[in-house]
């Protein structure tokens, strides 16, 4: 019979191999969950490294995405006055070549939309107009205002995003457009008087001709008379001009006689050269050459070339007209020359003399020579101008010749 104490220790032993038995599985346990973690672990640091290149490639992204934008993009805060981003098409719209851009930076007419309140500027996809001075003028820019806020329930946040497009063009292209309709407009309401002025402006005309052609008139009378005439025939000259600028029309051409033409034009604004002081003379050899011409349009292209001499030549000064015959490539053509002894033309108004409007006296509309080149341009001929201040002028008509 064994031993009460072996009974015991072998209880002990057992006990104790048991919790051993259970600790090495535990540990095995602990073991496998560890490596199991281990891997959790590695994966998602993995993940979050993909994750972390991810939003660095779209930080990226987004960065040439602002950079490649055809407008400008600005964020701003208002309530620390600082710029927080501009991109590329942003700094050149505002004018600001500083990397380093700061608030004041920013043009004064954005400061002040800016600053204008959360009434008014801050509304969230408000639209403001702002001009921003350039050297070379205004450029207009329109912005579109979007406020930054975490808490939709919150006020309105100072952060704000700034949509920029340059509308200069647009603004140029209304203005253009106004300006050519209310043009337009003015057409209309001068063609409209002028129609309105000529009937009874050629009644004066015959009265004041059979006044001049009373034998029975006194100096002074017939002086007077000369005056009229000018003044009539200068009136007609206006009217005339703004039918044929504003309803040209087409010329009738027939074969006319270019002296007969030339000597009917003189005798027409001899009244006017009479009343400004001027001597008028014409020489010409051509005899009986004809020219396909409408006579009315060449009475309007002597006018407008005498009044236009007249109001450039002083008291004493002369309005000379000669004709000759030219031969060229395109066969037998007529030069007329009008010349005078007049201030003459700066050289930088000579390019824009025949554009319509442009004039150096204020009396005049600048209609005259733009009427002039239409005329001849109807009659397949040039009109070209050769001038120096001090030393007067000259017109060169050349005309086909039958």
């Amino acid at each position: 019979m064994a031993p009460p104490g072996d009974g015991l220790l072998a209880d002990a032993f057992s006990v104790f191999v048991s919790a051993a038995n259970r600790l090495e599985r535990s540990y095995t346990q602990l073991h496998d969950e560890v490596a199991q973690l281990r891997a959790q672990l590695e994966e998602r640091n993995r993940a979050l490294a993909s994750s972390l290149a991810e939003n660095a490639r779209m930080k990226i992204l987004h960065g040439q995405i602002l950079d490649a934008l055809p407008c400008g993009v600005a964020v701003v805060d208002a309530e620390r006055k600082e710029i927080v981003l501009l991109n590329p098409e942003a700094r050149k719209l505002l004018g600001i070549s500083d990397q380093d851009a700061r608030w004041n930076h920013l043009p004064v007419s954005l400061l002040t939309m800016i600053d204008s309140g959360p009434s008014q500027a801050w509304r969230q996809g408000d639209e403001s107009q702002i001009a921003v001075n350039e050297g070379g003028g205004d450029r207009w820019l329109r912005i579109c205002c979007t406020s930054i806020s975490a808490n939709t329930n919150a006020a309105v946040s100072p952060t704000l995003i700034l949509t920029i497009r340059d509308t200069t063009s647009q603004k140029q292209a209304d203005e253009q457009r106004e300006a050519s309709r209310q043009m337009m407009a003015l057409a209309e309401i001068s063609t409209l008087l002028a129609h309105e002025i000529r009937n009874p402006l050629g009644s004066l005309e015959l009265f004041a001709s059979l006044l001049a052609a009373d034998s029975d008139l006194s100096d002074q009378s017939r002086k007077w008379t000369q005056h009229l005439q000018a003044g009539v025939r200068s009136l007609s000259a206006t009217v005339n001009n703004v039918l044929r600028f504003h309803s040209p029309g087409s010329a009738q051409l027939m074969p006319l006689n270019l002296r007969e033409l030339l000597l009917n034009g003189i005798e027409f604004v001899r009244p006017l050269a009479q009343q400004a002081g001027i001597a008028i003379s014409l020489e010409e050899t051509m005899g009986s050459i004809k020219v396909l011409a409408d006579a009315g349009a060449m009475q309007q292209l002597f006018l407008n070339l005498a009044h236009n001499a007249f109001r450039h030549t002083p008291s004493g000064g002369t309005f000379h007209v000669r004709a000759r015959l030219a031969s060229g490539a395109a066969g037998r053509s007529v030069v007329v020359e009008f010349s005078d002894t007049g201030s003459g033309i700066g050289a930088e108004d000579l390019p824009h003399i025949f554009e319509a409007g442009f004039s150096t006296k204020r009396q005049s509309t600048g209609l005259g020579l733009a009427v002039c080149q239409r005329i001849v341009a109807q009659h397949h001929g040039v009109l070209t101008a050769a001038s120096k201040l001090g030393e007067g002028s000259t017109f060169h008509l050349e005309l086909p010749v039958l």
